[in-house]
């Protein structure tokens, strides 16, 4: 089967397929479905076969630690992007890297008292706005950021974790 669009997930280690679940869930009902036209698959790097056909194809590279097994307890703010996208001759690569563990570490005081499921639930929100930031980029070839919401250059916990999005 064809797709207009294909967006393959990468994780760091086998043992985040744990969190591929509410990471998906996530993504189909964020934003990404003004952006992305048509038909979407989400899947993972293991998902992913000879054969599948699409007109656009993403790339999600997660990094750090997706498990959620426990909270971090690094309490300082991240150094460093949550997530990002690469450059090439003026051209934004459909590429998109998310730090789980700046992320987690951002999320400290949301994540301390939650069960691992609650844990790895929001973790997985605050990764699929980022992702959908990112893929704004990257449908928009606009390195641009926004004055309020998820398009702000630097986002808080509160944006992040919110029930709705503006």
């Amino acid at each position: 089967m064809a797709y207009d669009t294909l967006v393959v997930v990468y994780f760091p280690s086998p043992s985040c397929s744990a969190f591929w679940p509410a990471l998906k869930s996530e993504l189909e009902r964020s934003e990404t479905r003004k952006l992305l036209t048509g038909s979407v698959r989400w899947i993972t790097q293991d998902e992913f076969q000879k054969g599948l056909e699409s007109k656009r194809g993403y790339e999600i590279l997660l990094r750090g630690d997706c498990t959620m097994a426990a909270p971090s307890t690094n309490q300082k703010q991240p150094r460093g992007p949550l997530g990002w996208v690469l450059l090439v001759e003026d051209r934004i690569q459909p590429f998109v890297y998310v730090d789980c563990d700046r992320v987690r570490q951002m999320l400290y005081r949301d994540l301390r008292d939650k069960t691992t499921a609650e844990r790895r639930r929001l973790l997985a929100r605050a990764v699929s706005r980022i992702i959908v930031h990112e893929m704004t980029h990257i449908v928009t070839q606009s390195s641009r950021h926004g004055a309020s919401g998820l398009e702000k250059a630097r986002v808080s916990s509160s944006d992040l974790l919110a029930y709705t999005t503006d």
